[in-house]
């Protein structure tokens, strides 16, 4: 099972116990689709066979970039060379 809460973190807990992950921290532009975001990152970890604390990285990641955005798809920023 995995519990989400917010901006505080993401904790798992099964068979190898509690694993907990803090969120990074990030500017909220949008908060629509962050949920789904981190299940598919959760979910594309575990398709990849990583470790616990891997699958709430990423799905903390993916999250995170969907929060930054609002559109549904995030757009990469270019910097001007200075």
């Amino acid at each position: 099972m995995v519990v989400k809460d917010a901006e505080h973190g993401a904790t798992s807990y099964g068979s190898g116990g509690r694993t907990l992950v803090p969120a990074p921290p990030v500017e909220v532009v949008e908060p629509v689709g962050a949920g789904d975001a981190f299940a598919a990152g959760h979910l594309s970890a575990v398709l990849h066979d990583h470790d616990e604390p891997a699958r709430l990285r990423l799905g903390r990641l993916t999250a995170a970039a969907a929060l930054r955005t609002r559109d549904d798809v995030p757009v990469r920023h270019q910097v001007a060379d200075c």
